[in-house]
C-alpha cells in the first residue's frame, strides 16, 4: 500500500499515465491480435506491432511465452464484450492488465526513486524531483515529517537493490 502511494505520489498523473499505457497496450494488442499494423498517433506512420513493448507490460504479471499470445486474445475479447454492452472501458477495466499497467508504472518510477531518495548529495535536477515528490506527498494529506518518514522507509525498505 505504502509503495503504491508513494508511487502515485511520484508520477505526474498517475491515471493519466496508466490510461495512456493502456491505451498504447490496447492499440498494439490489437494490431497483433488482427494481425494489421499501429498507426502512429504522432506521425501517422503505419507500423508492426512492438512486441517488447507488450511483453514488458505482460511480464508484470508472470505472462510470458505461449501465454501471452491467449492473454492478447482473451484481453481483446473482454473489452469487446464490454464495449458491445455499451459499458465504457478503462484501464481499470480488466482486472488482470489492470495490475500490470501499475506494476508497469511502479517500476519504472522505483529505477527514478532509487536516484532520487538515496542520493546522499543530489543535483540540482534531483534536488527538484525529490521536492516534488514531497509536494505530492502533502497534497495526498501527509505532512512534512511523515512524508521525509515515508521516503527513508521506502529507499531503505521497499526499492532495495
Amino acid at each position: 500500500m505504502l509503495e503504491k502511494e508513494i508511487t502515485k505520489a511520484f508520477v505526474y498523473s498517475f491515471e493519466e499515465q496508466a490510461e495512456a499505457l493502456y491505451q498504447n497496450y490496447l492499440d498494439h494488442t490489437e494490431a497483433y491480435v488482427n494481425k494489421t499494423r499501429v498507426k502512429d498517433r504522432n506521425t501517422g506512420e503505419e507500423l508492426q506491432a512492438d512486441e517488447s513493448f507488450l511483453k514488458s507490460v505482460e511480464e508484470q504479471i508472470a505472462v510470458v511465452g505461449s501465454s501471452a499470445q491467449g492473454f492478447r486474445q482473451e484481453v481483446m475479447a473482454y473489452l469487446w464484450a464490454k464495449i458491445r454492452r455499451g459499458e465504457s472501458v478503462n484501464y481499470q477495466s480488466y482486472e488482470p492488465l489492470k495490475e500490470a499497467i501499475e506494476k508497469k508504472l511502479m517500476s519504472s518510477v522505483r529505477e527514478m526513486s532509487r536516484i532520487i531518495t538515496k542520493a546522499r548529495t543530489r543535483d540540482e535536477e534531483q534536488t527538484s524531483k525529490y521536492n516534488d515528490l514531497v509536494k505530492a506527498l502533502l497534497e495526498r494529506g501527509y505532512n512534512e515529517h511523515s512524508a521525509e518518514v515515508v521516503l527513508k522507509y521506502a529507499a531503505n525498505n521497499l526499492w532495495k537493490d
